[in-house]
C-alpha cells in the first residue's frame, strides 16, 4: 500500500498576516514579566506554528486521509464523484487560494452535498494520482 503525502500550499499573504502579528505579539513583550512572554508570546507563536503546519494530505491505499490541525478526516477515494481545479478564499482545509474542489458520490461521507476544497502544492500529481486510483473521477476544467 503506496502512501503519498501532499503538503498544503501555503500562500504568500498568509506568510505575511503571521509575521506581522508574531511581530506585534513580541515587541508588546518588551518589558512584561517573564510569565506573558513564555505563556502569551511562545504560547501564540506555537499556535500559529501548529495552525500553518498542521494541515495536509495523504493518499494512502483507497483513502484520501486531510489532516487539518494533525486531526485526520478520511475519505473513501472509490467515493469521489468529480474534481476541480478551483481559487477562491473559503474557509476550508487548505491555506491557499489555489485549490482542489472534491465531491462526493455519497452524501453521507461528508453529511454535506457542498464539495469539500483543499489546497495540495502539487495540485496536478494530486489529480493524476485521485484518478490513478479511480479512473471513474470526473476532472473538470
Amino acid at each position: 500500500m503506496k502512501k503519498t503525502v501532499y503538503h498544503s500550499k501555503i500562500d504568500l499573504w498568509v506568510w505575511f498576516v503571521t509575521v506581522g502579528f508574531l511581530a506585534v505579539i513580541w515587541l508588546s513583550a518588551v518589558g512584561m514579566s517573564w510569565w506573558y512572554v513564555v505563556f502569551v508570546v511562545v504560547g501564540m507563536t506555537l499556535l500559529y506554528a501548529w495552525l500553518m503546519f498542521g494541515c495536509w494530505y495523504e493518499i494512502e491505499g483507497d483513502e484520501l486521509v486531510i489532516y487539518q490541525f494533525f486531526h485526520p478526516t478520511r475519505l473513501p477515494i472509490s467515493k469521489i464523484k468529480d474534481v476541480r481545479k478551483t481559487s477562491g478564499y473559503l474557509a476550508t482545509a487548505g491555506l491557499s487560494h489555489l485549490r482542489v474542489s472534491i465531491r462526493m458520490t455519497d452524501r453521507s461521507v461528508l453529511k454535506s452535498s457542498a464539495p469539500i476544497e483543499i489546497s495540495p502544492k502539487d495540485r496536478d500529481g494530486f489529480i493524476a494520482r485521485l484518478v490513478e486510483i479511480n479512473p471513474d473521477i470526473n476532472v473538470l476544467s
